[in-house]
């Protein structure tokens, strides 16, 4: 049934839309290459009359619809790492994922687990990202993160490697992976989300969206352009209200156009029009009324040039030229700071000037010509072996070390403040480029019958021609001293002419007027005659002009196709044609699954209802609650509620996705009780259970042991790796074990046995005693040692009657409990010498020596011969005891 809607709805469409929905459902993801967007782009183009290629269409069909486009096949996130150039994570390290069950990633707060997550969600599906930044603690500077990314295609026999870098596209085989951490959450419950997971139908017409918004953006920018270049004003001097001026009315956006024929028409111009020109001007001069229209067209003209000479006095005025000092001032002083920058931070280069401006435009043209080729990057090669912009040879390690030195100059503040001061001055300078001028020869045309009225008219013109010579001089002047920066050699700007303009405007109405007064009984064939004269002079006037209006006409022309086209490519009918699909195949079941979802989570005790829309081509839900007044969600639900009802949206999108795309999960347990932490590890669980890849951080133990336990109870069992991420003052942030509990979570004995096994591998036959590196890794020896013995005192020494992570007190184990006065001096005293060992500092005056490896063993065969005695004891002690829990013998004779 979908398929014939689809199929239906797109038969209605224009040719273009089938032919670019077609293109689209053969593309892998439906999203199509430069090549296909160009393709669609000619068609848009030559529908709305751009162009003459003759475009073929193809129609879209149902075979079309069940072609290659679906989306990717599944990908399993194999390892990431090693990674470089974030936080403080500690190279050469890898987290790598199991591909046939749950990965759980335990590690404490501030170990560097959140690190590997935040590179999940620059990598994979997610509602947010985050900014990757380097060790903020060194004053270095800070390249980009890297990451060795491994995944397996489904069909691939083996990973696929790819080193990525932070700012660069990731591997799209990673993308339909979902990430959900605590900011996600946040979206969840306050905003309403993007649906991630949608039928092929649904799916082809959102990228065909989200291309035509692509395309709107596109034909908007050439609508700007071309807008700019309309907003010059035709050429003045036109009789108002004549042929010639409801010509021009018409070549305005939104209006019909005069065909160039039209125009051409009206330009005609030949001998006989000149002679008749001619002999009407003799036979009208002495004419009242051919006097009154003499005037007032003159009036009009002067008039007309007023608005354009004030501007010019404004523009040019010495204040301005003080502002154009300060920038250009600023600009010279900023380019100094920098030049003086790359003088000290290029000294030693191979050439010389390096960073100075010859350079920096060098630079930027080099930039510019690798986004024409990588749009998605916005800086030069730098990596050892990469192609280098110019010279188009690999990059050697010393010249990869040159470039990143540069791309660091660029992005100096020096060298920004620098760029920003330029900018701000080629800005005003780009005012003075737009300041309309009118040319003089127009001027002296236009102002022709002006000028013959008087000698006072002949001098105003004058001043007006003088003045429009003189600011086309002052304005280049200015432009060309801002090379310079001395402005002091400008000197005054013209003389202002436009304040005496509406006087000589109003003396020429006036005497307008009292011609038409004279002339009340003139005969209608000077009428006549009059309206012909000024016929002819506008003729002859665009004569001259034809090549500006028509020039303007194209211009008026290729807008109007322009805006058809962004009327083509608007995503209305698409929305409209994707709710109804996805309310058919997506709504009501999304809603059902979030529903059980929150059945799942214990929160059917809130009514919620889950809402849809479409914007501007994608499909939008939201989750909020049933109330009579619109009340956001955090207003009412508890913290550990919210975090439900995000996990709840999340899996029920999730739901939709038939592939079973894996899943990466960040401490979902965050403010959740106990009840709620189990029934979250039951649900992963079940993800699991369907085939989905899950990956796990957490730092939350009874969670770890639940989902542990949950996957293990599972029929069949899931399969579980467990990783650790440690840190340590010898190895840093972000150390990852395959092979070890949490060391929260391991007994006295495991920890014993791993403390013996650093001890012989780390730090045995070393004699650097003094060093940091050997300090660290004995301080590092002497924490967890401390923790070993707290772990005993509860363990063994207390027999787990109260454990930390369990909820339940044992009683029962009391029987073989027994803590005397040797205990404690043994506990005190061991306690006591690890403490000072671990970390405390302690005063200069005991200047106790840094143990040495023999101090070490003692130290630990000293709280493992403790452990034995005790447990020996305990075993003894319990034995005794259970004599009390049976009844006393009876006597018998």
């Amino acid at each position: 049934m979908a398929h014939k809607d689809l199929l239906d709805w797109a038969a209605k469409q224009p040719e273009w839309t089938q032919d670019a929905l077609r293109r689209h459902a053969l593309a892998q993801n439906f999203e199509l290459d430069a090549n296909g967007k160009a393709e669609v782009v000619k068609r848009v183009r030559r529908a709305a009359g751009i162009g003459d290629d003759d475009c073929t269409h193809e129609p879209f069909t149902a075979e079309h619809l069940q072609g290659t486009g679906a989306v990717g096949p599944r990908t399993l996130l194999v390892s990431l790492g090693s990674v470089k150039n974030l936080a403080r994570l500690a190279a050469n390290q890898t987290l790598s994922f199991a591909i046939d069950g749950i990965t759980l990633i335990y590690g404490d707060n501030g170990t560097g687990k959140s690190g590997y997550c935040r590179i999940t969600k620059k990598l994979c599906r997610s509602l947010t990202s985050e900014e990757l930044i380097g060790d903020v603690f060194t004053g270095d500077a800070k390249p980009p993160a890297e990451v060795q990314v491994r995944y397996l295609r489904d069909g691939d026999e083996q990973p696929t490697a790819e080193t990525w870098q932070d700012g660069t596209p990731p591997p799209s085989a990673v993308a339909n992976i979902s990430v959900f951490d605590s900011r996600n959450a946040r979206l969840y419950v306050d905003a309403e989300n993007k649906i991630g997971f949608l039928p092929r139908e649904v799916a082809l017409l959102e990228q065909f969206a989200h291309h035509c918004g692509d395309m709107d953006k596109a034909f908007d920018v050439e609508i700007k352009a071309l807008n700019a270049r309309i907003k010059t004003p035709l050429p003045a001097g036109y009789a108002p209200g004549g042929g010639i001026a409801k010509l021009f009315q018409r070549l305005q956006p939104k209006f019909a156009l005069p065909t160039a024929d039209e125009i051409r028409q009206a330009a005609a111009w030949t001998g006989k029009d000149q002679a008749e020109l001619e002999a009407l001007e003799k036979a009208l001069a002495q004419d009242p009324n051919a006097l009154a229209d003499r005037y007032r067209h003159a009036a009009s003209v002067l008039n007309s040039y007023l608005a354009d000479l004030a501007a010019i006095e404004s523009r040019l005025a010495p204040a301005i030229v003080t502002n154009l000092t300060r920038l250009s001032d600023e600009a010279r002083s900023s380019a100094a700071a920098a030049a003086l920058a790359a003088s000290e931070q290029f000294k030693d280069e191979p050439l010389a000037d390096v960073g100075l401006p010859p350079w920096r435009r060098m630079y930027d043209y080099a930039r510019e010509y690798i986004q024409s080729i990588a749009p998605e990057t916005d800086s030069l090669p730098a990596e050892e072996g990469d192609a280098c912009a110019l010279c188009q040879q690999p990059l050697s390690a010393a010249a990869s070390t040159r470039m990143q030195r540069f791309a660091a100059f660029i992005g100096d503040k020096a060298s920004k403040a620098a760029e920003a001061a330029q900018l701000a001055l080629r800005q005003e300078l780009a005012e003075f480029q737009k300041l309309h001028i009118p040319k003089r020869r127009d001027a002296d045309n236009a102002l022709a019958d002006y000028r013959k009225i008087s000698e006072q008219t002949e001098k105003t013109v004058a001043a007006i021609i003088g003045f429009l010579d003189q600011a086309e001089t002052r304005r280049a002047k200015i432009v060309e001293t801002a090379g310079t920066g001395d402005f002091s050699k400008i000197g005054d700007p013209p003389e202002a002419v436009s304040p005496t303009i509406p006087i000589d405007v109003a003396a020429l109405e006036a005497a307008a007027a009292g011609y038409e007064k004279a002339a009340a009984s003139d005969g209608q064939q000077r009428t006549a005659d009059r309206a012909r004269l000024s016929e002819l002079k506008d003729g002859k006037k665009l004569s001259e002009d034809l090549d500006t209006v028509l020039a303007r006409l194209a211009d008026l022309g290729t807008l109007a196709k322009l805006t058809k086209c962004r009327e083509l490519v608007n995503t209305k009918q698409v929305s409209l044609q994707i709710t109804a699909l996805r309310r058919e195949l997506v709504t009501a079941d999304l809603e059902k699954r979030i529903a059980a979802e929150i059945d799942a989570f214990d929160l059917t005790h809130l009514p919620f209802r889950v809402s849809d829309r479409s914007s501007g081509g994608q499909s939008y839900f939201a989750v909020g609650l049933q109330t009579p007044v619109g009340v956001a969600n955090d207003r009412v639900l508890s913290e550990g509620e919210q975090r439900a009802l995000a996990l709840a949206c999340f899996l029920g999108e999730l739901g939709g996705d038939t592939a079973n795309h894996g899943l990466v999960i960040d401490d979902p347990v965050s403010s959740l009780d106990h009840l709620r932490i189990r029934r979250v590890g039951q649900r992963i669980v079940a993800e699991a259970a369907k085939g989905r890849q899950i990956v796990v951080f957490t730092h939350n133990l009874l969670f770890y042991n639940e989902v542990s336990e949950t996957a293990a109870q599972a029929d069949p069992p899931i399969p579980v790796a467990r990783r650790v991420v440690t840190k340590s003052a010898a190895e840093g942030f972000g150390v990852i074990s395959d092979k070890d509990e949490p060391w929260i979570a391991q007994r006295v004995n495991e920890r014993i046995t791993r403390l013996r096994d650093r001890l012989k591998k780390k730090i045995e036959g070393r004699s650097d005693f003094g060093s940091d590196d050997y300090r660290s890794a004995v301080k590092d020896f002497y924490t967890d040692l401390r923790e070993t013995w707290e772990r005993l005192v509860e363990e063994i020494l207390l027999g787990k009657v109260v454990e930390r992570f369990n909820t339940g007190v044992k009683t029962q184990s009391l029987k073989g409990v027994i803590v005397d006065d040797e205990d404690y001096k043994k506990i005190f005293w061991a306690m006591k010498r690890v403490s000072e060992r671990s970390g405390h500092d302690m005063a200069a005056a005991r200047n106790a020596p840094v143990p040495k490896p023999d101090d070490l063993k003692a130290d630990l065969k000293a709280i493992d011969e403790y452990r034995l005695a005790v447990d020996k004891r305990r075993q003894e002690t319990e034995n005794r005891r259970k004599e009390y829990e049976k009844p006393p013998k009876a006597t018998t004779l």
